[in-house]
């Protein structure tokens, strides 16, 4: 199936999706699992048919931009608490798939995510490296690996612990030329 239709099927399903969740933050439990399957089906899909059409990591430079990318607009504006900055790297209906909560759907539930962390932990240890990047006209995969550490502004507790993870962004170039995340998924190996 060519990658506009399934971006396509992509967008209806969301639509759909949207329409039977609450209205609320929550999502209900069948929402939520139907939710996840889907995303990881949407990867899976991904993954698959950019292998199928012999995509590979793409040439170097394209994989020491894409890394720099996620570095200068993802990773260093989030470890320095720069939500507004870091929020910018997403598009306007953008998808973030994070661990401990439900989706969070638009950039404007993207950037309130963003404040709450940073206005209830500090950073104790962010860090992130990209391990795979493929490439296809006007999309892209960042694939990779992170660990990190949480503490409470409120007590110095660490919650969650030292958590280390993978993650996938996926890109894709807009009318500007410019790249945006639509889709952020992130989870913990623990």
């Amino acid at each position: 199936m060519p990658l506009h239709k399934l971006a396509q099927n992509c967008e209806t399903y969301t639509f759909n999706l949207e329409i039977d969740s609450m209205p609320s933050v929550e999502i209900r439990p069948m929402a939520q699992g139907i939710t996840r399957w889907f995303a990881g089906a949407m990867l899976v899909a991904l993954s698959s048919w950019m292998s199928y059409v012999g995509l590979a990591h793409g040439d170097s430079a394209d994989a020491t931009d894409f890394a720099e990318l996620v570095q200068q607009r993802y990773v260093l504006p989030f470890q320095a608490g720069d939500v507004e900055t870091w929020v910018q790297a997403f598009a306007t209906d953008a998808i973030a798939l994070h661990n401990h909560r439900p989706a969070d759907r638009g950039r404007e539930a993207i950037e309130a995510f963003g404040r709450l962390v940073h206005q209830v932990f500090d950073l104790a240890e962010y860090d992130v490296a990209v391990t795979d990047i493929r490439t296809e006209g006007n999309w892209a995969m960042t694939v990779g690996s992170f660990t990190t550490r949480f503490v409470s502004k409120a007590d110095g507790s660490e919650p969650f612990g030292r958590q280390e993870g993978k993650f996938v962004l996926v890109w894709q170039r807009n009318e500007q030329g410019r790249w945006e995340i639509i889709l952020d998924m992130g989870n913990s190996n623990q």
